[in-house]
């Protein structure tokens, strides 16, 4: 029997394949950007011009795909200003010293990160620190989970926000005693400070896509699904495909409120290819947790008064409900973020409406971050085949303060376990840069939850699952992602063995990536 010879030869390796009908194995054999053959034995495939790499015993597992990330911003924030740790208002006012001294005077200062639980006395930063730290900068800097942010007195005055301002759709204006704008501004209240932000130019998207890249890669990441809020990235991002500058996959994600002008260029023709494809329309039910912003069916525990809001995309459920049927009788999917019991109640009330009207199919609908579920409409997920997109990196996060705003309500948060016992599919994400796109990392949280609510924790199986195969499925990429067989591409990642060991670890271990393989190439190591 004639086969064909193997370009590189993987042996002595723990190969992690996640194809239920091939199991396990300790060889893999590449040829191009394939996948050639897979199992223990592999001599047959091998000639005096196949390279052979011996693994030691090192783990092979498909290429992770961080179902959803923001892309192009995730780069941006490796560029600007680091405030991702700071734990008080001195730490806080010395990294705005620093970054604004070697700027242009009276230039927009951008940063994401901070998190006001990290500080010592929790409270939200004010205008203030940014006025007395970079007088006469405009700036907004947006709180980790992408829901907040605090704005100086000058992008206020630009904005022209006052203490008259009335709050926008969607959106909160916090105010202090006197009525005066405190600088924090919730949800689509930003905006008003953002749309004076100068666009962004080529040559700055192109600084963003190549930092994103090498970050995304030294972890592993080889795919993702970008959840894309500006029109012009997903330009941006078609001529760096067809330039063949994308070192990883790209699924892209378009605003909902875009679909007549995603429309308009689905008509005019796009580009794609195995680097970067158009799957479908995101849209946002609420907010966030940490914000108060999270839609739920009653009130916070520390805040009595307050339920959350709706996102402006939820305003017109109608509208909703149109778009999300229109594109879904094109073919195309449609994912909404849900944080709150709530939020998550009403997408799935929506997607029911939709499958009613168009009719049962392959449509792979997905809700994002899916984080509380009232345990009635757990089921729900499985039965309507609505895909749970999850991020447990925010578990992790919302363990710190999540008692102290949801009390009793927290026993189903981030129901992994009992989602995956009623038959839904979970697909893994960071939602970088609100949390680090770290596949080891996500496992782990997913395992260890922090200790809180271990009931819905996962084992390594069905974690690992969730990051490679299942993250392909929920992108319809499973066809060639997300598992090591024969034909499929040849994405992998080689780990130190201590990954099997993850259970035993309290703490998530650092650099266990050895190499990343993309198409078949050696594109990162040691």
């Amino acid at each position: 029997m004639i086969v064909d010879q193997a370009e590189k030869l993987f042996v002595n390796g723990v190969i992690l394949t996640q194809d239920s009908r091939q199991g396990n194995c300790s060889q893999l054999a590449v040829r191009a950007n394939r996948i050639l053959a897979i199992g223990d034995d592999l001599s047959a495939y091998h000639d005096s011009e196949t390279e052979t790499i011996d693994l030691a015993g090192s783990v092979v597992v498909p290429g992770f795909i961080d179902s959803h990330i923001h892309f192009l911003w995730g780069g941006e924030t490796l560029l600007t200003m680091p405030i991702h740790s700071v734990r008080s208002k001195a730490e806080f006012s010395q990294i705005v010293t620093e970054y604004g001294k070697d700027q242009t005077p009276g230039s927009w200062l951008k940063g994401s990160g901070w998190n006001e639980h990290l500080f010592r006395d929790k409270s939200y930063p004010h205008r203030s620190w940014l006025d007395e730290a970079a007088p006469g900068h405009p700036m907004i800097l947006i709180r980790h989970d992408g829901h907040s942010g605090i704005a100086s007195s000058a992008a206020l005055e630009l904005a022209g926000i006052t203490g008259k301002t009335p709050d926008p759709e969607g959106g909160v204006i916090d105010k202090d005693e006197s009525g005066e704008p405190t600088g924090l501004l919730r949800d689509s209240a930003m905006g008003l400070v953002m749309d004076h932000i100068p666009v962004d130019s080529d040559a700055d998207l192109a600084r963003y896509l190549e930092s994103s890249q090498r970050y995304l890669i030294e972890r592993g990441v080889t795919a993702i699904g970008d959840m894309i809020y500006d029109m012009n990235h997903f330009r941006f991002l078609q001529e760096m495909a067809r330039a063949g500058k994308l070192k990883l996959r790209v699924s892209a994600y378009t605003p909902i409120r875009k679909w007549p002008e995603m429309k308009r260029l689905l008509e005019a023709g796009i580009y794609e290819d195995e680097w970067f494809q158009f799957k479908g329309l995101k849209g946002f039910c609420d907010g966030s947790l940490g914000s108060h912003t999270a839609l739920m069916l009653t009130p916070y525990e520390d805040s009595p008064g307050a339920v959350g809001i709706y996102d402006t995309d939820w305003e017109d459920v109608t509208l909703i409900k149109e778009t999300i049927a229109e594109a879904d009788k094109m073919g195309f999917q449609t994912v909404v973020h849900a944080i709150g019991d709530r939020a998550n109640r009403e997408v799935l009330d929506v997607f029911e409406a939709v499958i009613r009207k168009n009719g049962m199919r392959d449509r792979r609908f997905r809700i994002e971050h899916a984080q509380h579920i009232d345990p009635k409409d757990q089921p729900r997920f499985a039965e309507l085949g609505v895909i749970a997109s999850v991020q447990p990196s925010h578990c992790v996060d919302d363990h710190r303060y999540g008692n102290k705003l949801l009390g009793d309500r927290c026993s189903y948060a981030y129901p992994f376990r009992s989602l995956l016992q009623l038959g839904s599919l979970l697909a893994f994400g960071s939602d970088w840069p609100v949390s680090p796109s770290e596949p080891v990392r996500t496992i782990h949280a997913a395992m260890h939850r922090a200790g809180w609510y271990m009931d819905e924790s996962l084992d390594l199986e069905a974690s690992l699952k969730a990051h490679t195969h299942d993250a392909a499925f929920a992108a319809f990429r499973d066809k060639d992602l997300g598992l090591l067989k024969i034909g499929s591409l040849a994405d992998f990642v080689i780990l130190d063995p201590a990954f099997q060991h993850l259970d035993t670890m309290d703490d998530s271990p650092e650099n266990l990536v050895q190499a990343v393989y993309i198409n078949g190439q050696k594109v990162r190591s040691h």
